[in-house]
């Protein structure tokens, strides 16, 4: 904002200075008819009986080189004494060394009052533009650190703009949209922390009926019926993490963690899991810097993503390079397609052969939205090793 004011601020100013010299040049040409003349020094030097001139010796004064050859070319120098008293020089056509003066400065500088004149009136030319301008754009700086503030804390605003600012409709357009915005998400919010309340309720009685007629009914009914249950709990886990972090703007608080120890634990959560795979956990690095728990929510994201596609085989590794941390989760499952970007989009969901599609469509965006907060990116290729999909997880290796 204080780039767009400087070069308004210095437009503005250059304009009017323009408009003002050719109105000043003019006046003196066609209006003002003066009171002032000016004789030619030369004239002086050229009237004989002219007392004020005198012959002087061309040794009694020392010249540099280049005053000498003006004088020898017959021009008119100026020298000035210790006394501040000027002299106007010239040789004549038999060769003698003409002096006129002495002359006082106030009679040769006598534009300086005009010229501190203009100074003055040309600042306040630019105080006066200043005045006009500075208010307008420190609103629209007050706006804008406003606008700044509701993108990373949704709540309603008071800009402080007060009424007789020329921006103060738009001020409080902007109020009444963040006072809309807010009261919005907070509903929503609620919306969903209700849904997720309402739904645990029945859900709770659903496991505990199905344990109840386990026996009654046959395995696959079974199997399917506690599928569906895990299938309903995995989404609201997904959903309420979709909420929270769809409003948070926040940055990842990164310390310095020990990566082995780090893998150990998410290694640990996934042992008590029956999902038949090998899950392979490899480092380069002994420590790198992240933010914990939100590194630990993408990761268990991406190999529970794995999980769905792959075979036999998941691969998590994590190396640094160029100061760059590069957590990667790799499968051998039937990789990403060439639009495999739209799948970190929310409620974007991968199909299969078959045209069945799995998943919510949340994993992968709620790992990206964790990415933004370490100031990194997601890459989505396939692993030339296993032959199925590879995600990156790419941020820098700093606090």
């Amino acid at each position: 904002m204080l780039s767009q004011f400087t070069r308004l601020y210095a437009l503005i100013v250059l304009f009017a200075c323009l408009i003002i010299y050719l109105f000043n040049q003019l006046y003196h040409n066609v209006v003002d008819s003066g009171t002032n003349y000016q004789i030619d020094i030369e004239q002086v030097f050229q009237e004989s009986k002219n007392t004020e001139v005198d012959i002087i010796a061309t040794s009694s004064i020392a010249l540099p080189s280049n005053l000498q050859q003006e004088l020898s070319s017959g021009r008119v120098i100026q020298l000035v004494d210790d006394q501040q008293k000027h002299y106007f020089y010239q040789k004549n056509a038999q060769g003698q060394l003409l002096r006129y003066g002495p002359i006082d400065k106030q009679f040769i500088a006598q534009d300086e009052d005009g010229f501190y004149l203009i100074i003055m009136f040309y600042s306040a030319l630019a105080i006066l533009v200043l005045s006009f301008i500075w208010p307008l754009f420190r609103d629209l700086s007050r706006l804008q650190k406003s606008a700044l503030q509701f993108g990373q804390h949704i709540d309603s605003l008071n800009t402080g703009i007060k009424a007789n600012s020329n921006i103060y409709p738009l001020a409080k357009t902007f109020e009444k949209m963040s006072h809309q915005i807010s009261a919005s998400v907070k509903m929503h919010q609620d919306l969903s922390r209700t849904i997720a309340h309402e739904i645990r309720t029945p859900l709770a009685r659903m496991k505990f009926l199905s344990e109840i007629v386990a026996k009654d009914i046959a395995s696959e009914h079974r199997q399917r019926l506690v599928k569906d249950v895990q299938e309903i709990e995995q989404l609201m886990a997904e959903y309420l993490s979709f909420e929270r972090l769809e409003h948070d703007q926040v940055m990842a608080d990164k310390q310095l963690h020990n990566v082995d120890d780090f893998f150990a634990e998410i290694a640990d959560k996934f042992s008590y899991q029956k999902h038949g795979f090998d899950i392979a956990f490899h480092s380069t690095a002994a420590q790198a810097y992240f933010d914990q728990p939100a590194m630990a929510r993408a990761l268990q994201n991406l190999i529970n993503n794995a999980i769905r596609y792959a075979q036999n085989t998941i691969s998590v590794q994590l190396h640094i390079e160029d100061g760059l941390c590069q957590l990667t989760v790799a499968d051998d499952g039937p990789g990403v397609g060439k639009e495999a970007y739209k799948l970190i989009q929310p409620f974007i969901r991968k199909q299969q052969a078959g045209g069945e599609k799995t998943g919510f469509g949340l994993g992968l965006y709620i790992v990206r939205k964790i990415m933004i907060w370490h100031q990194g990116h997601v890459e989505l290729t396939n692993c030339e090793q296993l032959q199925g999909a590879k995600i990156s997880l790419v941020w820098p290796n700093k606090a």
